[in-house]
């Protein structure tokens, strides 16, 4: 039983395929608030640690937000025991906690999740998909997409990292 606990307790191959997320970035964030409208633009920066002996990677991120400051933290592990990424993210523009779940694909390059949120526009529960796309040890691509309002998925976030030199 020990055995079991410790192999599912260390950290292994799916962690170290997020040890090139450590560091700090600037962020470019792109909000596409209507999809007939150019994106709501603003910058910020994230930093990226390894946190609980190497368990969960921690981001957190500050930037503005419709004009207000805004600033989040997320966490990212590779679950053992589910052998998946689960992640979480919490911000202050509300008080709920995202969490998803997924995988990267063969080629080791995107990593796609799939949760629900609460959506405060229309008052329900909704899916949502995030993919993060590894361009290069110092550019990464991050995209959000949910229901619109026809209930087709759109894209309605577009983060580009860039590592800070």
């Amino acid at each position: 039983m020990m055995d079991a606990m410790m192999k599912i307790a260390t950290p292994g191959p799916g962690h170290k395929k997020l040890d090139f997320m450590v560091g700090n970035w600037r962020a470019k964030i792109s909000m596409f608030m209507d999809p007939t409208k150019p994106p709501a633009i603003s910058e910020g920066t994230s930093a990226f640690k390894w946190v609980l002996g190497g368990r969960y990677m921690e981001q957190t991120v500050d930037s503005t937000w419709m004009g207000q400051p805004f600033s989040g933290i997320g966490h990212t592990a590779y679950d053992n025991f589910k052998k998946k990424y689960v992640s979480t993210w919490m911000d202050n523009a509300g008080t709920m906690i995202m969490i998803a779940s997924g995988n990267f694909d063969s080629a080791g390059k995107v990593l796609t999740y799939t949760g629900r949120m609460d959506d405060p526009t229309t008052g329900k529960n909704i899916p949502f998909r995030e993919k993060m796309t590894v361009k290069s040890n110092d550019e990464i691509l991050f995209e959000m997409f949910s229901p619109g309002l026809d209930g087709k998925e759109i894209r309605n976030m577009e983060i580009i990292y860039t590592r800070k030199k």
